[in-house]
């Protein structure tokens, strides 16, 4: 069935990250580091291991602030897979 099958070089290939995001406030403290839920990227949790620094999946990120409601800045934070 795969006889044919030829692979994609790596240039060609969709790169699979995760979107993680850190989301402040300038006017007050308030700071988060998010997760994107993306249907490609699925992240297996290790009950083993302590995962309180893990960031939270949302659908889409915040745009106001939950504490004052000013517009909330955000930074994508770089994530390299290597495989």
């Amino acid at each position: 069935m795969l006889k044919n099958f030829v692979p994609l070089p790596w240039f060609m290939r969709k790169r699979i990250e995760p979107n993680i995001f850190r989301v402040y406030c300038p006017k007050c403290e308030y700071e988060e580091t998010l997760e994107i839920a993306s249907q490609d990227v699925v992240v297996h949790e290790n009950p083993d291991c302590d995962h309180s620094n893990a960031p939270r999946t949302v659908a889409e990120l915040p745009k106001a602030c939950p504490k004052c409601g000013a517009k909330l800045k955000k930074e994508k934070v770089p994530v390299i897979i290597r495989y």
